[in-house]
């Protein structure tokens, strides 16, 4: 999913958060937990890269190409550890006992982040899930289906 996407959704139920709850600091954390989960991608790249060359254009690349598992510049694994469905359930099992509107707020963007990556990629159903890619060792061909899948 392309990180416009992310924004314009988050900073939607950013909006409708704030409209609802009367909020506005609420609605900021919501568009703040969609967006700043993506900063993970920036460690993979340094896992995988280093610092060694690094540019905005190199770094779209390689993701770009890591999800349609083409290109000789790609992450062989993904381990995206801020993208975790497991943290998912557990904010909203605590948000829902703590009935907190911060709390609600982050966990919805934080979870529309997550549903637009797996809607918005081609990647397997469970990709999400930390337990998943473990089992799969973040194996990127495990994780990201192939066109004919």
């Amino acid at each position: 999913m392309k990180s416009s996407a992310h924004a314009i959704t988050s900073l939607s139920m950013g909006a409708l958060i704030w409209f609802f709850t009367k909020s506005l600091y609420a609605g900021i954390l919501c568009f703040i937990s969609g967006i700043f989960i993506d900063i993970d991608h920036i460690i993979e790249y340094i896992i995988h890269y280093g610092w060694k060359d690094f540019s905005f254009k190199r770094f779209f690349l390689i993701c770009e190409q890591t999800c349609k598992l083409e290109g000789e510049e790609r992450f062989r694994k993904i381990h995206l550890v801020f993208h975790i469905g497991e943290l998912a359930i557990l904010l909203w099992i605590v948000s829902i006992y703590t009935k907190n509107i911060y709390f609600f707020a982050i966990t919805a963007g934080y979870s529309i982040h997550l549903i637009l990556d797996c809607i918005g990629n081609p990647v397997h159903p469970y990709y999400i899930f930390i337990t998943f890619r473990t089992i799969k060792d973040f194996n990127t061909e495990k994780l990201v289906k192939k066109a004919a899948d």
